[in-house]
Parts: C-alpha cells; sequence; structure tokens
C-alpha cells in the first residue's frame, strides 16, 4: 500500500500534524494487506488525536479496498447471565469455544478481501472479547487482516491487563502519540485561522496547549471568537484574553492527566497557593508526586511560582471547581481549614476556607477568626472575618460561646460600624456575670462609643459597672484588680472628654479621685484622660501640662492611640509645642502598616492646627491634606472632622477663602454627629466664623461665634483657648461699633485666660481687651500684647497683634515706631505664609511715609526658635543625645526638628546645614 501525504485525502484535513502517524499505521496495512496480519496499539491521553487518528486510517482503508469495521469499547461488558441448576452427568463447558466460533467467521470474512478491525477506547472492551482477538491473530498470521486499537492511558478498564499482554508478547505494534509538533501547531493554526502564521504565535498557541489537538482546537475557536489573527498584534492581543481562554481550556486539559494531576490541581483551586507539602496533604498524595504534578501544571501556565509555593489565579481556581460537587468542595474546604490552621499558617489563609463552609462551630475557628483580627490592630477585619463570625452565632453555641462571638464581632466592626460594635458589646455585656468580665466588655463598649450618641449611656454603663466593681473588690484589691479599676475609669473619661452632653457627667466623678502616679499603662491613661479633663477645666496651664507629661513619660510598646493624642494636644494649649509635636509624631510615625488611619488622621490634624498657631502656613496645609487624603484612602466610619476643620483653617489663612468654604461644607453635610464632638465641633464654629467673615459676613460671623460660646459653656468648659472665639467676636464688634458688646465678652473671658495663664492667652487677652480701649491704654495694652505673645509660640497671632500696634502708633502720630513694627509684621506674615496681612500692612507702611522692597525669601526664616536651636548644635557636631539633654527635650523630638529643618532646607544631613542659624546667646554646649 502507497504512503498518502496529509494533504492528499479530504479526511486529512481533520486530523493536523499527524501524518507520520497515519503514514505509520499505513505502512502496517501495506504489510496486512500482502498477506501478513498485523496489530496496532495507538495510546495517548484523552484529547491527544486517538479517535481522529483512526477515523482518517478507516477512510483510507476503504480507499485501499479494506473492508472495515468499527467497534467502541465504552460500553461496559454485559454481566454473566445468574448460573442455574447444575446438571451433574453434563460435560465442562468448552473455555475455547467461543475463540473459535470467532476465528471460523472471521476466516470466512477474510476469505473475501482484506479486514480492517478498527477499536476505539479498547481499555473498556471486556476481556473476552480482546481475547477472541488475540486468539484469532495467532491463527491468521498470513491473513490480510489489520487490528488498529487505541487505548485511552490515563484510565485503567477491564480490557488493559490483555492489551498490556499483546504488547509483552510482541503480537501489537505499539504506537505512542505524543504532541504535536509546532509545524503541525502552525497548519492548525492556518486551517482555523487563515495565515499567514506568525511562528511566535505557533510557539505560543503549541505552550499553551502542550501539543494537545483538543486543547490546541478549543483554544483556536475561542480566538477566532475574539477575532484575533495569527500574527503579532494578534500576539500581543493573546496575552490580554490568554486568562479567560486558559480558564475555559482548564476542565479539558485536566481531563487529559493522570489521578495526580487533577487532585493536586483541584487542591491548589481550594488553597490558591500552597507549597507541595500542603499540596500533597490535602491532595492524599506524597509531596514527591505533589511535585511532579506541579510540574505538568506549571507547563500549561494553571500554576505560576510564588513567594509561598505555587499560585494559581482566581478565574482558574473557579474554572477547576466549577466541576465538582457542591458537598466535595465544603468537605475539601473543611479540610484545608484544619491543615492550614494546623501548619500554623496566617489567620487570613484559614479565614479564606472557613468563608465556605455553612457552620462555624468548632473551638478552634473561633480562635482563628479572633487572631484574625488581631492581626490587624486599629483596622477593620476583612469582611470574610465578620461573615464567619455571623453565621457562628447561628450554630448551637453555649451562652459563654456566643458572648465571645459578640466580642470578636464588635473588635471586627469598631473601626468602621462603631454602631454595628456597641450592638454586639451591647449583647455580650448583658450576657456576663463576672464583674471583671463586665469591666473589660465595659471598657471596649466605653471606647466603641467614642465620638457616638451612645457616648453619654455609655458612660452611665462605664459608672454602674466601675460602682459595681468597687463593691466587689472591697478596700484593698489586689494590683491586677487596681489596674483595672483605673483601666475602667480612664476609659469613662475618654469616652465623655470629646462628647459635648457627656462631658459634665464624667466631670461630676472625677473630682473624688485621686490623681495616680502613672507606673503602670492604666494609670498613665488615666492621666491622660485627667490631663484633658483639667484643660477643659480651665484650671492653670502648668497643673494641666504636668499631667500630660507625666502621661507621656513613658513610650509605650503598643501602637500610640488617643494615649498620645490627648496630652499631646493639651501641651500644644499649654505653649509646650515641641513637645505636642513630638507626642504627635509618635502617633504619625511608623507608616500605615503599624499605625491605624482612625489614630494618625488626628494626629496630622493636630499637627496642621499647632503649625497653623506657631505661624507656619504652608506645613499646616500639608498636614491637613495628609490627614483628609489618609481618611479617604482608608474608608474611615467618620468623615475626618479634625482634619477637615484643619484643612478649612489653613486654607483660610492662605487666603483661599471660597476652597475653605468648600471643605467646611462639605463637612457639615457628611458628619451627622458632628455637633456632639465637643473639639471638633467647637473648632468648626470658630473657623466657620472667620470664613463668613472673609466673605464680609460680619453679622453672621458674630452670630456663629455667639453660638460656639453659648455651647461652650453648656458642656462646662472654662477654657477660653480652647476655641477662641471671643478674639474675633471682640475684634468685629469693634468694627461695628458695638464696644459695650465687646467689652462684655472680654470681660467674660478675662478671668479664664488669667485662671490658664500661658504668654498665649495673656497676650490675646491683651489684645482682644485693646479693641474696646482708647488712647493711651489701648496703646499700652497693645505693647503688652506684643511684649507677651513674642515669649509664646504663636507668632501667627504675634504679627496680628503687631499690626495692630504699628497702626495704634500711627494713629498717635508716632511715624517711625509705626513703620518699625510694621516692618516686622510684613517680615513675620511673609515668612508664615500669610500674605494677606503682608499685604495690608505693606498698604498701612507706604502711609506711614515708609518703604520697603519686596522680601528675599530666606529658607532660614521659615524654621521655628527650636528648630534653628537644634539645627545649630547638630551643624556643631553635637550628637542628639546631647542637644536633647541641653535643650531639655527628648531624643525623638531632636530627630522630629532635625527631619523638619532637613526637609525645609533641603538638604540631606547636618553635613549640609548652612551658616547662620544659632539664635544670638546660643553657646556650642547648648545652654
Amino acid at each position: 500500500m502507497a504512503v498518502i501525504p496529509e494533504t492528499r485525502h479530504e479526511s486529512s484535513r481533520t486530523l493536523a500534524g499527524r501524518s507520520a502517524e497515519l503514514n505509520s499505521v499505513l505502512r502496517r496495512a501495506g504489510r496486512a494487506r500482502a498477506g501478513a496480519a498485523q496489530a496496532v496499539l495507538v495510546r495517548g491521553p484523552a484529547g491527544i488525536g486517538r479517535t481522529s487518528l483512526l477515523t482518517a486510517a478507516a477512510v483510507h482503508l476503504r480507499a485501499d479496498g479494506f473492508t472495515v469495521r468499527t467497534l467502541t469499547g465504552s460500553t461496559p461488558p454485559a454481566r454473566p447471565a445468574a448460573p442455574g441448576a447444575a446438571d451433574p452427568t453434563a460435560p465442562p463447558p468448552d473455555p475455547y469455544a467461543g475463540r473459535r466460533r470467532f476465528h471460523a467467521h472471521l476466516v470466512r470474512r477474510l476469505a473475501a478481501g482484506p479486514l480492517a478491525i478498527v477499536v476505539d477506547d479498547a481499555q473498556w472492551c471486556d476481556e473476552a472479547s480482546l481475547r477472541c482477538l488475540d486468539f484469532a491473530l495467532r491463527r491468521v498470521a498470513a491473513q490480510p487482516l489489520l487490528v488498529l486499537l487505541a487505548q485511552r492511558t490515563e484510565t485503567d478498564g477491564p480490557g488493559t491487563g490483555v492489551l498490556a499482554e499483546l504488547l509483552a508478547q510482541d503480537r501489537c505494534t505499539l504506537l505512542e502519540l505524543g504532541p504535536v509538533s509546532e509545524s503541525g501547531t502552525g497548519r492548525m493554526i492556518d486551517r482555523a485561522l487563515g495565515g499567514p502564521v506568525d511562528p511566535l504565535f505557533a510557539r505560543r498557541c503549541a505552550e499553551i496547549c502542550g501539543g494537545n489537538p483538543q486543547l490546541l482546537g478549543r483554544l483556536l475557536a475561542g480566538l477566532r471568537t475574539a477575532g484575533i489573527r495569527p500574527d503579532r498584534s494578534g500576539l500581543r492581543r493573546l496575552r490580554t484574553v490568554y486568562g479567560g481562554i486558559l480558564a475555559s481550556l482548564i476542565p479539558d486539559f485536566l481531563a487529559v492527566q493522570p489521578g495526580p494531576v487533577r487532585q493536586v490541581a483541584t487542591a491548589l483551586a481550594v488553597l490558591g497557593r500552597a507549597d507541595p507539602d500542603l499540596l500533597g496533604a490535602l491532595a492524599g498524595i506524597p509531596a514527591r508526586r505533589a511535585e511532579t504534578a506541579l510540574t505538568v501544571l506549571r507547563r500549561f501556565e494553571a500554576a505560576t511560582p510564588g513567594a509561598r509555593g505555587a499560585v494559581m489565579r482566581d478565574p482558574l481556581r473557579r474554572a477547576v471547581l466549577a466541576g465538582l460537587p457542591a458537598g466535595a468542595v465544603r468537605e475539601l474546604r473543611a479540610r484545608a481549614a484544619r491543615l492550614l490552621n494546623d501548619a500554623g499558617r496566617p489567620a487570613a489563609d484559614v479565614v479564606a476556607q472557613l468563608l465556605h463552609l455553612d457552620r462555624i462551630d468548632e473551638p478552634w475557628m473561633l480562635g482563628v477568626l479572633r487572631d484574625a483580627i488581631a492581626a490587624s490592630p486599629g483596622r477593620a477585619a476583612g469582611p470574610d472575618v465578620v461573615g464567619c463570625l455571623r453565621r457562628a452565632l447561628t450554630a448551637r453555641l453555649t451562652a459563654a460561646e456566643r458572648k465571645d462571638v459578640h466580642r470578636e464581632l464588635a473588635r471586627a466592626c469598631a473601626p468602621t460600624a462603631p454602631a454595628a460594635a456597641l450592638w454586639h458589646l451591647h449583647k455580650a455585656l448583658a450576657a456576663a456575670g463576672d464583674a471583671r468580665e463586665k469591666a473589660t466588655i465595659a471598657t471596649d463598649y466605653g471606647l466603641s462609643a467614642v465620638g457616638t450618641r451612645q457616648a453619654t449611656d455609655a458612660v452611665r454603663t462605664l459608672g454602674r459597672v466601675l460602682d459595681d466593681l468597687d463593691a466587689g473588690l472591697g478596700a484593698d484589691p489586689g494590683p491586677a484588680d487596681r489596674e483595672l479599676r483605673t483601666t475602667i475609669a480612664s476609659a469613662l473619661l475618654v469616652t465623655a472628654v470629646n462628647d459635648t452632653s457627656a462631658v459634665s457627667v464624667a466631670r461630676e466623678r472625677s473630682l473624688t479621685w485621686s490623681l495616680p502616679r502613672g507606673d503602670s499603662p492604666a494609670e498613665r491613661q488615666l492621666l491622660a484622660a485627667m490631663s484633658v479633663m483639667t484643660c477643659l477645666e480651665g484650671r492653670p496651664a502648668g497643673e494641666a501640662a504636668a499631667l500630660a507629661r507625666k502621661a507621656l513619660r513613658v513610650e509605650e510598646a503598643a501602637p500610640a492611640g488617643w494615649w498620645v493624642l490627648g496630652p499631646s494636644t493639651v501641651l500644644s494649649q499649654a505653649d509646650a509645642v515641641d513637645e505636642a509635636l513630638a507626642g504627635l509624631e509618635r502617633s504619625c510615625s511608623g507608616g500605615s502598616a503599624r499605625q491605624a488611619a482612625r489614630v494618625r488622621v488626628p494626629a496630622l490634624a493636630g499637627r496642621s492646627l499647632i503649625l497653623h498657631n506657631a505661624g507656619d502656613i504652608t506645613g499646616a496645609l500639608r498636614q491637613a491634606r495628609a490627614a483628609v487624603a489618609l481618611a479617604e484612602r482608608s474608608g474611615q466610619g467618620d468623615p475626618a472632622p479634625l482634619a477637615h476643620i484643619a484643612l478649612g483653617s489653613a486654607l483660610l489663612s492662605a487666603g483661599r477663602t471660597a476652597e475653605a468654604g468648600l471643605v467646611l461644607d462639605r463637612l457639615v453635610r457628611t458628619d451627622a454627629a458632628l455637633e456632639r464632638r465637643l473639639y471638633e465641633w467647637h473648632h468648626y464654629l470658630y473657623v466657620r466664623g472667620r470664613a463668613l467673615r472673609e466673605h464680609g459676613d460680619l453679622e453672621g460671623a458674630v452670630a456663629v461665634w455667639r453660638r460656639c460660646g453659648r455651647s461652650l459653656a453648656e458642656a462646662g468648659v472654662a477654657n477660653p483657648l480652647l476655641a477662641p472665639w471671643w478674639l474675633p467676636a471682640t475684634t468685629t464688634l469693634a468694627r461695628l461699633g458695638r464696644t459695650d458688646e465687646a467689652a462684655e465678652i472680654i470681660e467674660q473671658a478675662r478671668p479664664g485666660l488669667q485662671r490658664w495663664g500661658t504668654p498665649r492667652a495673656l497676650g490675646l487677652g491683651m489684645l482682644a481687651t485693646a479693641c474696646v480701649a482708647d488712647g493711651r491704654a489701648r496703646l499700652r495694652l497693645l505693647r503688652d500684647s506684643v511684649d507677651a505673645l513674642a515669649a509664646s509660640p504663636a507668632r501667627l497671632e504675634l504679627a496680628k497683634a503687631e499690626y495692630q500696634l504699628g497702626h495704634e502708633l500711627l494713629r498717635h502720630g508716632d511715624a517711625d515706631g509705626a513703620r518699625r513694627h510694621l516692618r516686622r509684621v510684613i517680615e513675620r506674615a511673609t515668612h508664615c505664609g500669610y500674605h494677606q496681612l503682608a499685604a495690608i500692612a505693606r498698604r498701612l507702611l507706604v502711609t506711614a511715609g515708609g518703604r520697603m522692597p519686596q522680601l528675599a525669601a530666606n529658607p532660614l526664616d521659615s524654621l521655628t526658635g527650636s528648630e534653628r536651636r537644634v539645627a545649630a548644635l547638630a551643624r556643631d557636631g553635637v550628637s542628639n543625645k546631647k542637644i536633647a539633654e541641653a535643650l531639655f527635650i527628648t531624643t525623638r523630638t531632636v530627630e522630629m526638628h532635625l527631619t523638619n529643618v532637613y526637609r525645609k532646607l533641603d538638604v540631606r544631613g547636618r553635613s549640609e546645614l548652612p551658616g547662620g542659624l544659632r539664635p544670638s546667646g546660643l553657646l556650642a554646649t547648648g545652654r
């Protein structure tokens, strides 16, 4: 028989890349036709082209005069008939009778001409049928018979053993079907997509399909649907659609793979990423076989290397699991969760499996969820964790277990959904029986209620729990109980201290408490809260600052939170700006991975307000924008009110009034609880009044400021510096000619200012009083105000006071003195970034007969006094530790100042610091 090229027959169009294999079969057929019976076993995995090869061969055989009988072994053999009653006198059955009958039938058929018997899926043939073929082949060796068998390699059937015997006895020729060559792949692509075919495109298709014609056909069908041509541009498009096509091919790919490959692929689809040991454990095979299976999956790109083992992409995972029963997948996920937990893998990986289970009812599962929440302190737990915990509530739990689940759900919800956290804590609190356990739950309840409408109720709840605990502990509690009591007391104050309704309730309780020493974390937290309460009560600044310093004297190992923010704010009010900025730096440092946004956002906003008061408007704007951006990026539960207030304040001072109004309007629209936040609400009213005044609405501004004063009085806040509304209200009323109202406001604020007693408080008080004074008294008050403010960090207010002094001197005919002060105003306002005041002072300077050229920007002028002192010592080679000792500040504060100096001067280190840094009187020794 002549060998027929692949292109010579119509049937060859359905068989690409198999011309060599087809020719091999046809050569065997030629020998059979010449009178030497032949048997060929075509073997290969599913999809490799066995059936297509048999079909093409049958067409050629018929054309060459063969009678072709096509059979399939896909039908399982019939069960033997049930035996009847045996006749003991009957002869035994002849086991070869059937084979002889088949041989006789075959001889009669061969007498008519060449015969081909084609059997697909021969592994499924019954053993008796295959042995009949073997029997006949041995007896018709000189007849024109061709037996063409096909076997799928990755499955065993009834006929697998007989086929192995045929090969072992050399009565059958083996033809193994391997991957289609690149040239064969190119011909298939040309027929499916049209030519010409780029070699790189063909190679990529061959890599994807591993030379499997069935997979290649499905791939090409997908490419044809997507309109992709087999050229370089199509190769680029192939990369974009590759993921989806690969997902569609994965079921067919796995169908032709051995069992271990399918098992490992399923295990990897469940886990997402894993090493061979874990995959083998889940798949139930040794790790060595799992590694071999991974090699196959990597060739198909169903698995890719990762940092923690092989990785399978989500579309492929879904495609692999889609063909499995839902119950089997759940069982696999349950086993995977246990394996991951036993292997000590991250809690998040275990939770990813628990999420798909119907029941979360085993003790170790709750422990995993607790670990997952603890792994992200201060941040919202993922929806997977919350979903698992909620599902756990539906299981049969004891009262104690249900209480624990409610507590964990509260911890998970607290950062972004405080209302939900409070609901769960209320349930847990109701289920707690022991006074100590109630105390720990109540502490979480109070801290979760901060800034919500439940703050007042939480304060009362904490008070009741505290009373019950005191009654149960007795007169001499142990150290642990004392620490617990102190923790509850601090939580009570923190819950109330920023709530307009709850602060008075907490104040009454705190009046009877003795000051703690600050030897433990709980005592330092209580000191932090008491320092803020002292500040609100308006007691002398020295008292409040002393408490704040004691609270901050030890840097806790835990991330800084409210316990740092509160005392730092008190220190800023007490004119200890360096210490306040250092404290807030503790809350901002470490990056978002270590510090939660809910702590860093108010810390950045607080730094903005402090820098603004210290005269660094540019720095204040930068910090405020960073706070707002971080709040938006992190998706906080609240709209970050303090960040928006700080941004609005800095924008007003920078002359961007319209933008500031938009920021404040947005805050009011998004924060329904703004009026309950004591600190933020009154700062908002103060800044809103400034915005109205800049827009020319003086009456509206005065009304807002008066509202601020009434609200502070109702909340029992006696510190006039918390939100100094009285200063702009006084100056505006004086401009309107309503000096009596202005004098009344000043008279009410003066006692609180004198009691607080800082240079800033006294200076601002004298500045406000000067607005309603006349003649020399007004001039004297303005001079005293400038002197007092010069001793404070309030450079912005100093510039305003000195402008008023220059204006008043000009009215009294002292043009020289007016010019001297106005020049200083222009310098200060320019360096602060307060360009509106600089422009007004320039005009008044011209009126006073003076001239002043445009100031050249000197980077050194942007440094604060503290920054200049630290930078001067650093330039002289003094170490950070020595600088801290010389200036009576912490090493962290020194580092913070140097970082600011490097940024402002655009230098990379102390070796590049310029000269001219040293203020007069500062020695190299630092004193």
